[in-house]
């Protein structure tokens, strides 16, 4: 689904949710109801005909943009080759990491040391890898799934585990801005999946409030990370080393 076709069809069913008939929407614009449904019948809505039709919905027009970017095709993970590259390329890691926590290109060269074209650049790959749609003025549209996830196992996973776990877990970093506890324990096999369904919530929650938090400034957010573990074959190697055998 196109992107113009995605934004027809949004504005039409939030005229639909809000009760706004065609004749309606031809009052406000000065048109006729048949003017009206040829426009959506061949989506060539103007931007400020598209604005002044959101508005008479009581909405807004970053309201319009957010349905129409549900309808449009999504990715739950990248392909394996697609992982490979970015754990191969630091520099575009970071830019599907601002993306995907919806950095504008702006606050991506506020917060980092890229020069324009360089960033240009590599938004234009991130395009190419269909991590994103990338439209005028460098804006983008995302392509990942609100539900999106990197693959277990693969490439980036291991890029997290060998290249950042020790500094996530660093001693000082845990006592003065993270919340860190540990517990080990006996429990049976429904214990165990109970706990891992309630961690897969927690995941899901926290990537939720992310989405919401994103369309807040910059300066109102921080870099923030979650960890989930839970091990239902495990105890530490020094106890299990003095089992019966």
């Amino acid at each position: 689904m196109s992107g113009t076709q995605a934004i027809t069809n949004a504005l039409k069913g939030l005229l639909r949710k809000s009760g706004i008939t065609y004749a309606q929407a031809a009052e406000a614009l000065d048109l006729s109801e048949a003017s009206i449904k040829r426009l959506f019948a061949e989506q060539s809505f103007t931007l400020q005909r598209i604005e002044a039709l959101t508005k008479l919905a009581g909405a807004e027009l970053t309201d319009l943009v957010r349905m129409s970017d549900d309808q449009q095709e999504r990715f739950d993970e990248l392909s394996a080759e697609v992982e490979q590259e970015l754990a191969n390329n630091p520099q575009l890691l970071l830019c599907a990491i601002c993306v995907i926590n919806r950095y504008r290109f702006s606050e991506v060269l506020e917060m980092y040391r890229f020069e324009e074209h360089d960033l240009q650049r590599l938004f234009v790959r991130l395009d190419r890898l269909n991590i994103i749609e990338l439209l005028e003025d460098n804006r983008y549209r995302m392509r990942l799934a609100r539900g999106f996830h990197w693959r277990a196992g693969g490439a980036i996973e291991s890029y997290f585990v060998n290249s950042i776990f020790s500094s996530f877990f660093d001693k000082k970093l845990i006592r003065d801005k993270s919340h860190f506890r540990f517990a080990w324990g006996t429990v049976t096999p429904d214990t165990a999946q109970r706990f891992r369904d309630r961690l897969r919530v927690l995941y899901e929650e926290f990537n939720e409030a992310a989405e919401r938090d994103s369309r807040l400034p910059l300066d109102q957010r921080n870099g923030s990370g979650l960890m989930l573990a839970f091990r239902s074959d495990w105890e530490p190697q020094e106890f299990s080393a003095m089992r019966n055998s």
